[in-house]
């Protein structure tokens, strides 16, 4: 059994859409030990060895969600470089419940920062949710139209509004 690879942030990765193409993500931030912030771009090359990592990592964030490295252990995604994340991506914050439904906090994207949420935001601020790397995959092949679209893809596109640096700042 090999030794599990050691995902770190900025990592530079390629998802397949196709026999023909692949898709361009990063390691934009981490929680936790095992868990991963993935931005999926709206990229497309030929296969990994073709990606630019500069322009790739410029360009257009399509998806971002905090999900775990099944793809990356299975050899369906791989790394392809290392490139600074760039500034302004929008990690989210979340939403947690203390004690009991009359405390609310806004904790950041890596759980490390939190204070009491204000009504509105507790109301707005979604709960932290982890998913599955397959996710992420379906709907980049979904935005290729070689899936069907679903809502729960919607999910996945970033929230400008309710991020970290917004909320915290």
């Amino acid at each position: 059994m090999s030794p599990r690879l050691k995902l770190k942030t900025g990592d530079v990765f390629a998802v397949p859409i196709d026999e023909t193409r692949v898709g361009v993500g990063q390691i934009v931030a981490t929680y936790g030990k095992d868990a991963y912030y993935f931005a999926i771009f709206d990229v497309v090359a030929p296969d990994s060895a073709s990606i630019d990592l500069e322009q790739a990592t410029h360009g257009r964030l399509m998806f971002l969600a905090l999900s775990l490295d099944a793809k990356f252990a299975a050899g369906h995604w791989s790394v392809v470089g290392t490139r600074p994340v760039r500034d302004g991506i929008p990690l989210p914050a979340f939403k947690e419940v203390v004690g009991g439904p009359e405390r609310v906090d806004v904790v950041d994207f890596s759980g490390e920062r939190r204070r009491r949420a204000q009504p509105a935001e507790a109301e707005l601020l979604p709960n932290r949710k982890i998913v599955a790397p397959v996710r992420l995959e379906k709907a980049l092949r979904a935005k290729h139209g070689l899936e069907r679209w679903t809502e729960a893809y919607s999910e996945l596109a970033p929230n400008e509004t309710m991020t970290t640096e917004r909320l915290f700042s």
